[in-house]
């Protein structure tokens, strides 16, 4: 694939962090993004193990336990009981966890839509397009 050259693929990469990390400074998250996206994951995922995670997030099991350890700490997220296997714990998001990435993403949220209204309706609508393709690039093999 020919993005065009190698200083447009550094040119997406480089936009993509940088909007990546602005997004997440704005959203003033109080939690590392570690922290966070396996706060996402929990909450999107609904139940979902530590090796569940460890799979979707690409990281390894002992990894995620620690991180699920702090985020337990703080409360954001429960072990389950799973009444098939008692010796799974499969981990929930509690009340304060969903209220927390409410925020977040809220804030996250306000901070790009601000962006984009400084832009015109060509290049607004010149993302829009682009959004299909940046969401099928997401879901491309890793």
């Amino acid at each position: 694939v020919d993005l065009g050259s190698v200083d447009d693929i550094d040119r997406l990469r480089l936009v993509i962090l940088r909007l990546t990390r602005r997004i997440r400074t704005h959203a003033n998250t109080g939690i590392t993004p570690s922290q966070m996206a396996v706060l996402a994951t929990i909450i999107r995922q609904g139940r979902v193990t530590v090796g569940q995670i460890a799979e979707i997030e690409h990281v390894q099991p002992p990894s995620v336990s620690k991180i699920v350890g702090t985020l337990e700490k703080i409360g954001y997220v429960e072990r389950s009981v799973d009444p098939d296997d008692r010796r799974c714990a499969p981990l929930v998001a509690t009340p304060a966890g969903l209220a927390y990435a409410d925020e977040v993403r809220a804030a996250g949220r306000t901070w790009l839509a601000e962006r984009l209204e400084g832009l015109d309706v060509i290049d607004v609508a010149a993302v829009e397009q682009a959004l299909p393709a940046l969401e099928r690039l997401l879901g491309a093999r890793s």
